[in-house]
């Protein structure tokens, strides 16, 4: 029998669960206590003022639910005397609507205060009312109940079935679980059945699990005792190296793995105790995170203040072993990446910079200096020239033009259509010789350009070419 001490402690729980919105729940434990009081001779004064304020408390949400559900309530009754008023003219779908205002009703009840008698006899003789123009689907679903009850039955058989051939050796909770699971799940595609039926089929259906739920409670049990002595083997590990700990901490939680559940009540909090047992073994590895963590902040703030190459970062950061899943190495190696591409974009746009002034330095040569190396000799070939070829500086022009996908001018469609063939079959007969890349065809344009008659239609020709650039660099 419990004492004014266990019951006070209720009531304190009791307490808290209103506090954290668990109004049911602590309307209960409250309900309890109080029956649990009838019982006591002499109820101490202290716990009798606690139990009267909860009560009263208990009293308190009541009238807030109710003055929350009720409008909702009337509402329903005033729905379903519309419905007796003006019958639907399919008798299914009246008996639906009828349905539907049924299960509103009972999830208000399950979600708050439970109706008045006054209020649920006004609507059970309404609803009752309301079933009289649809007696030929009422009928139907009469058969539908009694056929759901036989489908009942036979699952019920089902589990019994199967309690006869597992029980002299279970399968493992979890599959045990999920049979359950599975069960109920079929179980309640048979719904409704008649009233008279249900009360039955529950103490068969509850009758026939009960097995099966002791023998997951017993596993369970045994479970959480297996759990238990993991967690003093590890408060027993006390080596001098702390590598050796781990190592044995780690084999114990292998063992932990192959353990099965140990109930929803118990198993989490079991894992969170053995962590926290072992959390002594991992303070060394934990400060050798906390430094490398340092030195990656350091080196995030190179990178960003460009102090530092992402070539000199990522050398330093070959020396850390113990950061590859922390928030700082994911965002080092973000910033990284991006240096990358920005480095990338810098040569891209460098490199295009260059060729385009390749045209400059045929035109003039103390410009010399100022072109890529790459074309030095083409450039000295090109000075030599007394004309330029004129034909194949368009060939050059249109042939960088089918290379980046852009469009030639209607005048050389000509031109293109041979290029595009020639490019074809060389890439058939594989020409290593072929004019397919973007500095075969710079090479080809200088050593046909000559100074001595450079006109704006060399220029407008090159204007095209530097459009390409863009596109193939």
């Amino acid at each position: 029998m419990e004492t004014s001490k266990d019951l006070f402690k209720d009531l304190e729980i009791a307490e808290k669960l209103f506090l954290d919105g668990s109004i049911k729940n602590a309307q209960k434990k409250v309900r309890d206590v109080y029956n649990k009081t009838k019982k006591i001779k002499k109820i101490p004064n202290k716990l009798r003022h606690k139990l009267n304020a909860a009560i009263n408390q208990s009293k308190y949400f009541d009238e807030i639910s109710s003055f929350a559900t009720n409008p909702k309530r009337d509402e329903l009754i005033t729905n379903v005397k519309n419905l007796i008023d003006k019958p639907l003219s399919d008798p299914r779908k009246h008996a639906r609507a009828i349905h539907n205002i049924q299960g509103q009703w009972q999830l208000l009840d399950t979600s708050s205060k439970s109706a008045s008698k006054s209020q649920w006899l006004n609507f059970n003789e309404l609803t009752n009312k309301a079933w009289e123009s649809c007696k030929e689907y009422f009928e139907e679903m009469k058969e539908i109940k009694i056929n759901n009850a036989r489908e009942r039955h036979k699952i019920i058989e089902e589990i019994n079935n199967y309690v006869m051939e597992n029980q002299k050796k279970w399968p493992s909770s979890k599959v045990l679980v999920l049979y359950l699971k599975k069960m109920y799940e079929k179980w309640q595609s048979f719904a409704p059945v008649l009233d008279k039926d249900l009360n039955n089929l529950k103490t068969l259906y509850f009758a026939s699990r009960k097995p099966i739920n002791d023998a997951i409670t017993k596993q369970e049990k045994i479970n959480k005792e297996n759990k238990e002595l993991l967690i003093l083997k590890v408060n027993e590990i006390n080596d001098d190296d702390n590598k050796i700990c781990i190592d044995k901490f780690n084999e114990l939680k292998n063992q932990w793995q192959k353990i099965g559940n140990a109930g929803r009540k118990y198993d989490n909090a079991l894992w969170s105790k053995f962590n926290k047992s072992a959390d002594r073994f991992f303070i060394e590895k934990k400060q050798a995170i906390a430094a490398e963590i340092e030195i990656v902040n350091v080196c995030i703030k190179d990178l960003q203040e460009d102090k530092k190459t992402f070539k000199e970062i990522e050398k330093d950061l070959k020396e850390l072993q113990n950061l590859k899943h922390t928030k700082e190495f994911k965002e080092i190696q973000s910033l990284i990446q991006a240096k990358k591409v920005e480095g990338l974009k810098k040569i891209k746009k460098e490199k295009i910079l260059n060729y385009k002034n390749i045209y400059n330095v045929l035109i003039d040569k103390d410009l010399k200096g100022s072109a890529r190396n790459f074309f030095e000799e083409d450039i000295d070939f090109s000075y030599k020239n007394k004309e330029s070829n004129l034909e194949e500086l368009i060939s050059c022009c249109v042939r960088l033009e089918i290379l980046a996908n852009l469009d030639s001018l209607k005048k050389h469609q000509a031109k293109r259509d041979s290029i595009q063939l020639e490019l074809l079959q060389n890439k058939f007969n594989k020409n290593i010789n072929s004019l397919d890349d973007i500095d075969s065809v710079i090479s080809n344009f200088i050593k046909n350009f000559s100074a001595n008659d450079a006109n704006n239609e060399h220029k407008t020709l090159w204007k095209r070419m530097e459009k390409c650039f863009e596109e193939l660099i």
